[in-house]
């Protein structure tokens, strides 16, 4: 048998001072002295991640934005897991997503001598951590920018991001098996894709173009669809992101809907560089997890735009489209 479980990436507790990070280090080696072996599902903390004995991270520590973890795992089970068959095992991850979970999964099955083929409702997964798909195509209406049938969204939706369920796991097994989704899973979706649509045209969700980037400000999971529908390069920030104990940090994400459109690699050194703890991948960029980010949305815009492909540059001069603003958002 294996267990799955979920380790914060937070440096510390913004509310008591504690220092998150020691004891998260303290409960991984714990399970270390226990005789346990640690594989990391999408660890990206490297404090965190070196402890383990392996840490599977194809998006952000390899570099592969196209390839989310579940898909590493199932066409790459024998060589990655091997040395684990028999063993006690603990898997862990400080991202709990459909991902990370999918890619338990998989590995589970494996260690058990089941079958891990890599499957059409895997590669959908696939499409939708690693933001693939069809190109970006120009500005939308935001009604378009929610697929009420998106099944790999609806349940992505259902995830309890701080803690991995049983619940979770079973409605992630059973969508790679059978390509289904509960229809409650699937009604809960729709009712929330309403909701956004709703604050997006009333403004309570903050939203504009500026030099051919979508700013967008919300505590709501859909930043990245509602700037999608604005322009191909986003940076939403959530200034109250909750962390497993309730308190709340100030997160900014950087994405780009494929590689073309800016140079993120760039914006993740210049940032690290200023603040410890940016990390991601080429379509993806965040602040470190678990801790304000202190760097003000005015550099990172400056930023942003100066690493904006000239290709992209020269579409947004030929367009006019330098500015164009929804409903505006200040710092």
């Amino acid at each position: 048998m294996t267990k799955f479980m979920y380790i914060n990436p937070a440096m510390k507790n913004p509310k008591t001072g504690e220092n998150v990070r020691e004891q998260e280090i303290a409960k991984l080696k714990a399970l270390k002295a226990e005789g346990k072996k640690i594989v990391g599902l999408e660890m990206t903390v490297a404090d965190l991640s070196d402890i383990c004995d392996k840490n599977i991270d194809p998006q952000h520590t390899d570099g592969k934005a196209d390839e989310c973890c579940a898909k590493t795992v199932a066409e790459n089970a024998k060589k990655l897991l091997a040395e684990f068959k028999g063993q006690d095992v603990v898997f862990v991850t400080n991202r709990v997503d459909v991902d990370s979970i999918a890619a338990y999964v998989t590995a589970d099955r494996y260690l058990q001598g089941k079958p891990t083929e890599y499957n059409g409702n895997l590669a959908k997964i696939n499409e939708h951590d690693a933001h693939l798909g069809a190109k970006w195509e120009g500005p939308k209406p935001i009604e378009q920018a929610f697929n009420p049938n998106n099944k790999v969204a609806a349940l992505a939706s259902s995830v309890k991001v701080f803690m991995v369920t049983p619940k979770n796991i079973e409605d992630v097994k059973t969508f790679i098996d059978t390509g289904k989704v509960d229809e409650t899973v699937m009604n809960n979706y729709r009712t929330v894709q309403t909701g956004i649509i709703d604050r997006v045209k009333s403004g309570e969700i903050k939203a504009e173009v500026v030099g051919g980037v979508a700013y967008v400000e919300t505590t709501l999971p859909c930043a990245t669809n509602v700037g999608y529908s604005m322009a191909p390069v986003v940076v939403a920030t959530n200034p109250a992101m909750r962390n497993p104990d309730g308190t709340t940090y100030r997160k900014v994400s950087i994405c780009q809907h494929e590689a073309g459109y800016a140079d993120l690699g760039a914006v993740k050194n210049e940032l690290s560089a200023r603040e410890a703890g940016w990390g991601g991948s080429p379509t993806f960029v965040g602040s470190p997890q678990g801790q304000d980010c202190t760097i003000k949305l005015s550099d990172i815009k400056k930023l942003v735009y100066a690493n904006l492909t000239p290709e992209y540059k020269s579409q947004i001069t030929s367009r006019g489209v330098n500015t164009n603003k929804g409903k505006g958002m200040g710092e």
